[in-house]
């Protein structure tokens, strides 16, 4: 008696858990798919025209406008101003990451005419807006070479490097 219920409850649980997986399976990959989908982001260059701390706004002129975007409202021009809401502050996951050379960075550090990289998608609250999700800030050839340089001298100085 004892073992019949044992086996009864076994096949239940065996039924239960065939049905969650046979489940899990048909819409596994429909799930995953309008995920991808969603937070796929687009990247623009351009050069640094302004940003609005209140507003939480960024403003650029657009050299390389990226893939088309699915609403045509978010569609960029080259050579066009382009604004894209941002957030500075809070989780890695949800805030407007900055950087420069690879390097955390604050966006106020971000200098008019300054080439910027952004990584963007439609913003979550206002279909027709863009959020930028990351900014990387690139070098001008100068900037690059006025930085190496220096290094080069304070390693000369720590007695690193002879000549």
């Amino acid at each position: 008696m004892k073992l019949d219920r044992v086996q009864s409850i076994s096949a239940g649980l065996c039924m239960v858990l065939g049905m969650v997986l046979a489940a899990a399976l048909l819409l596994g990959p429909g799930v995953g798919v309008a995920v991808a989908k969603k937070s796929k982001s687009i990247k623009t260059e351009g050069t640094f025209v302004g940003y609005d701390a209140e507003a939480k706004t960024l403003e650029i002129k657009v050299k390389k406008k990226g893939k088309k975007p699915g609403n045509k409202a978010l569609k960029l021009k080259s050579g066009k101003k382009a604004t894209f809401k941002v957030k500075p502050e809070g989780s890695v996951l949800t805030r407007t990451s900055v950087t420069l050379d690879g390097k955390r960075a604050d966006i106020n550090e971000i200098k008019k005419g300054q080439f910027l990289i952004i990584y963007w998608v439609a913003d979550e609250t206002d279909a027709d807006a863009r959020f930028a999700r990351k900014i990387d800030m690139v070098l001008s050839e100068a900037e690059l070479d006025a930085r190496n340089k220096a290094r080069l001298e304070k390693a000369r100085a720590a007695g690193q490097l002879s000549d």
